[in-house]
């Protein structure tokens, strides 16, 4: 048995167990075992300190836990899933000579849909209409330095890795799943830095996303899954209501099935294509905004009281902003030390997203702030209305930067009072930008809960409705406008068809994506596996 153990203080350099001793108020003789399994910044004093979760084991916890210290407990076996600390081995099956599973997409729910599935025995077919990570760094970077034009099928969302290996490669979700410990104890077979895993608000950085990526692909290689890129599915093969293969863009068809589809909020395609085979799916709401960029300095400041950080992080925030009288607004996806970069797969269209390397040592900060868009705002009430309604934003704002993928800009300070930019800072959008009056891209609504939401997070953050401010537009892609309608066994009008991940509706990031593909590979070898 164990205990768990939080709001440790936490320092480098000293013995897990003597920290956790002097936490318990211990001799470190009496604690057999201790080890940090999570720990995070708290900034909420002028003198911010790192606090720890550890996992510790003891002969006398019946004496620690009558103290009733806040947190403390007994460690159950969840928890080791929810820190990362146990890799579940899949057993091997034997399938059935008709499963054949193939995946679409190579994303984070392809990837471990895939993986698991292989390590299973099942026989895969992994599809990507995209290229492998390293063409697709040099078709992405082509486009950003001017050297090549935008390739619908390989860039920012669409190639090995999905949308994730372009940005700030967080791996934190809200879901408590035991199978984060499969999902985290892989990535770091992959490559990834353990340490990173133990932060509360881990991230990776785009640079080592990719770098997992290759040694992850050798492993299902290795398990013998067939990695086929640059290989668009246009259409589902649907007979008597199954699913029993997929046809490429170049008139092949592969048989096999289940079908998974992992091909992210930005395959509109594909996403046409399984609603025209007959899955059943509905509008859902997204929120849409801007992305807010100010100097990292002043973000420092703010939190920390000063800009030298010392061995601090820099300094990053979370602010939510509830009127009863107006739609909810919010930061999303904040990148310290990132850069604001183009995220359109479609041509003659602007979308931005953030990114970071791992050290996040860029001059600025960067981060959504986006508002709820409730579905009825779509105007219909099909399940492509929310990809219409999303796609007429993001043509707009192709027009108002310009017509040449530079992305329409105002400072914070000009925002606020509906009063057009004529010039704004240096910002760190590669393309370029075009300074204006954002009203001509974003829905009213929006601007009034955007610029709402800035005064009451100026409250929170001192400068950060100043003029230091810029806000870089549209924000668009958080996740997907629609939501497939499916059960344990896949899509529910459809059978041997499973939706997975971004795309499908049910996920918000790299890990939950991961999670999502993780459920359904689990759920086939469930039901197909003649163990």
């Amino acid at each position: 048995m164990a205990l768990l153990v939080p709001n440790v203080t936490w320092e480098d350099h000293a013995e897990d167990v003597i920290l956790v001793a002097r936490h318990l108020g211990l001799d470190p003789a009496a604690i057999t075992g201790a080890r940090l399994v999570r720990r995070s910044l708290d900034a909420r004093q002028r003198r911010p300190r790192w606090v720890g979760v550890f996992r510790v084991e003891l002969p006398d916890e019946a004496s620690i836990l009558a103290r009733r210290l806040p947190g403390v407990r007994r460690w159950i076996p969840r928890d080791a899933g929810r820190y990362g600390l146990d890799a579940e081995v899949p057993p091997r099956r034997r399938f059935a000579p008709s499963v054949r599973p193939i995946v679409v997409g190579a994303g984070p729910a392809g990837l471990f849909a895939a993986l698991y599935l292989a390590e299973s025995g099942a026989p895969v077919r992994l599809l990507e209409r995209g290229g492998p990570v390293e063409e697709r760094i040099e078709a992405v970077n082509g486009f950003w330095r001017g050297r090549a034009p935008l390739d619908p099928e390989n860039n920012l969302v669409f190639g090995e890795g999905g949308a994730g290996t372009f940005s700030d490669g967080k791996i934190y979700t809200r879901r408590r799943d035991g199978e984060l410990g499969y999902i985290f104890q892989r990535l770091i077979s992959f490559g990834a830095d353990p340490a990173s895993i133990a932060e509360a608000w881990a991230h990776l950085g785009t640079d080592r996303i990719r770098a997992l990526l290759p040694p992850f692909r050798r492993r299902l290689q290795e398990l013998g899954v067939e990695v086929c890129y640059h290989q668009r599915v246009v259409d589902l093969r649907v007979e008597d209501g199954r699913c029993v293969g997929v046809e490429l863009a170049d008139g092949a068809v592969v048989e096999g099935g289940p079908v998974l589809v992992a091909t992210g909020h930005s395959a509109r395609d594909a996403i046409e294509m399984m609603v025209r085979a007959g899955a059943e799916a509905s509008p859902r709401g997204i929120a849409i905004g801007a992305r807010v960029e100010h100097p990292q300095a002043l973000i420092d400041r703010a939190r920390y009281g000063t800009e030298a950080r010392g061995e601090l992080p820099p300094a990053s925030y979370r602010l939510a902003f509830n009127p009863s009288s107006a739609p909810a607004a919010r930061t999303f996806c904040m990148c310290p030390g990132g850069v604001v970069v183009p995220a359109m797969n479609h041509p003659q269209r602007v979308v931005v997203n953030g990114m970071s390397f791992a050290a996040r040592r860029a001059f600025w900060s960067n981060s959504a702030v986006i508002v709820e868009i409730d579905p009825r705002t779509y105007g219909a009430d099909d399940p492509l209305a929310g990809f219409r309604w999303q796609d007429a934003i993001e043509r707009a704002a192709f027009v108002a930067g310009g017509e040449t993928y530079a992305a329409p800009a105002q400072r914070v300070a000009d925002f606020l009072v509906d009063r057009p930019s004529r010039e704004v800072p240096r910002t760190s959008y590669p393309l370029g930008i075009v300074p204006g009056d954002l009203r001509a891209v974003l829905p009213d609504p929006v601007v009034r809960s955007m610029q709402a939401a800035l005064l009451a997070f100026e409250g929170k953050l001192e400068g950060f409705a100043g003029a230091d401010g810029v806000l870089i537009a549209p924000e668009t892609r958080t996740t997907s406008p629609v939501r497939f309608h499916r059960d344990e066994r896949g899509c529910s009008t459809v059978a041997d068809l499973f939706p997975v991940g971004e795309g499908a509706g049910f996920a918000g990031g790299i890990v939950s994506s991961a999670l999502d593909g993780l459920s359904a590979a689990r759920a086939i070898c469930a039901e197909a596996g003649l163990d």
